[in-house]
C-alpha cells in the first residue's frame, strides 16, 4: 500500500513536469499527472493517520499534567 501512494505520487510528479503542452494530448497527461499525484498524497496520509492514532484521553491527560506544573 505504501509503495502504491508513493509510485502514484512519483509518476504524478513525472506527468506534471515532463509534459509542457507543446501538443494535444499533453493538457491530459498533464491532469492525470494531476490526479495521481493528489490520489497518492491522499493515500499516504490516510495510511500516516492509521498508522499512528491520536490518543485524545492521553493527550488530555498530558495538557492537566502540564498545567499542573506551572
Amino acid at each position: 500500500m505504501k509503495f502504491f501512494s508513493f509510485l502514484c505520487i512519483v509518476l504524478g510528479a513525472v506527468f506534471v513536469f515532463m509534459f509542457n503542452d507543446q501538443s494535444e494530448y499533453d493538457k491530459y497527461m498533464k491532469i492525470l499527472g494531476f490526479v495521481l499525484l493528489m490520489f497518492g498524497l491522499y493515500r499516504s496520509t490516510k495510511l500516516w493517520v492509521k498508522d499512528n492514532p491520536k490518543n485524545e484521553k492521553k493527550d488530555e491527560s498530558d495538557e492537566l499534567d502540564d498545567e499542573s506544573k506551572k
